[in-house]
């Protein structure tokens, strides 16, 4: 059962990697402005080829050793978790191996050949875009929050009849394989991760909705459609994990309070149903932005392009630019945003509930 569902979940992490590079924008190659008259250049075209083809073929070869190994040491449930979490491990630590080794051919290919030098380069805003903004509304996000406080009260008040042994932590087949003894924190501890789980997603919707919408200067009206549609789909994929990560964490703690309910193989649909559901959101959101990727024809001649950014990104993947006001900016290589370094707000989000959780994390192992 393990094995199976981790293949599938293998699959389809490894077809992510292969089709990154036809994901991301065109002007952005392995993490690397490119005018628009140059995204057609042969060179372009074969790192992403070979990119692809490189990273798919290892990522096959992987996968037959996986399951070799597997068939040949039969291993326990929890030696059989570490194998296949390896291989998967090793497969993205190839595909960054060969980014960052294509991120480095085109950034010498774009100084040697002066891509740029001769182009004035502008920024692209409109005014009016933020009136037409689609991104779910803060309620959203407090719903499952609602949920929480609900549950660390329904848990109080319902301590007594929890087991002196509780879960706080479940393996690979859904069961529970880890315990601490009872106490009134160690009873909510669970609740309290969701909780700064929910927080953080919801100052992520909020940040994004903060940031900067961005258009090419020579492509405005349909770059800023494509914006609005992918900034909504966002939205939609924070909302859709907020949710499912609320439902599943709940069934967890009641669980604890209800024993009944993790016994035998009870719990596992909920965990295949919740990892399905999240990598199946990655999935739609990358297939969408696919579809709302700018084409560019061959031989475009153009006066300008778009601001050049290239310093401000740390080897084409960790942005840090004090000017730019956005919280979380779209990623120059794989799916989804990531965190301006450079704002501190960023750290408010995203970096004080990380240590919360690891405290609360620690006090409850």
């Amino acid at each position: 059962m393990l094995l199976g569902i981790f293949t599938i979940m293998y699959v389809m992490t490894l077809a992510m990697q292969v089709f990154v590079p036809y994901i991301v924008r065109e002007t952005i190659v392995f993490g690397v402005t490119v005018p628009e008259q140059n995204i057609k250049h042969s060179a372009l075209a074969l790192a992403k080829k070979r990119y692809a083809q490189t990273v798919g073929l290892f990522g096959v070869l992987i996968l037959i050793l996986m399951l070799m190994l597997n068939w040949s040491l039969a291993p326990s449930e929890s030696a059989q978790g570490i194998l296949l979490l390896s291989c998967l491990f090793g497969m993205l630590a190839i595909s960054m191996v060969l980014y960052w080794l294509n991120h480095q051919k085109v950034m010498k290919l774009k100084i040697r050949e002066q891509w740029g030098m001769n182009i004035k380069q502008v920024r692209a805003v409109d005014l009016t875009a933020r009136s037409r903004d689609e991104m779910l509304p803060w309620p959203f996000y407090v719903v499952p929050i609602g949920v929480t406080i609900f549950l660390i009260i329904f848990t109080l008040l319902h301590y007594s009849q929890i087991p002196n042994a509780v879960a706080v932590h479940w393996g690979p087949s859904g069961a529970a394989d880890a315990w601490r003894e009872k106490t009134y924190f160690i009873a909510i501890s669970l609740p309290l991760v969701m909780l700064m789980m929910q927080c953080m997603m919801w100052g992520t919707a909020d940040s994004l909705k903060r940031s900067a919408i961005r258009m090419s200067i020579n492509r405005q009206q349909e770059s800023l459609e494509n914006e609005l549609k992918t900034r909504k789909f966002m939205s939609w994929n924070i909302a859709l994990i907020s949710y499912s990560l609320t439902a599943l964490l709940t069934i967890l703690q009641l669980s604890n309070i209800y024993p009944s309910m993790a016994e035998g193989d009870k719990l596992l649909p909920f965990f295949i149903a919740f990892l399905f559901l999240i990598l199946g959101s990655v999935l739609v959101y990358a297939w969408k932005k696919r579809q709302l990727r700018l084409k560019y024809e061959d031989n475009v001649v153009s006066e300008v392009m778009d601001i050049d950014e290239d310093r401000y990104w740390k080897g084409g993947l960790i942005y840090m630019n004090r000017q730019d006001p956005s919280v979380f900016v779209e990623k120059r290589f794989g799916v989804g945003w990531t965190m301006n370094f450079a704002n501190p707000r960023g750290y408010i989000v995203i970096v004080l509930p990380l240590l919360l959780l690891l405290l609360i994390s620690i006090i409850s192992f």
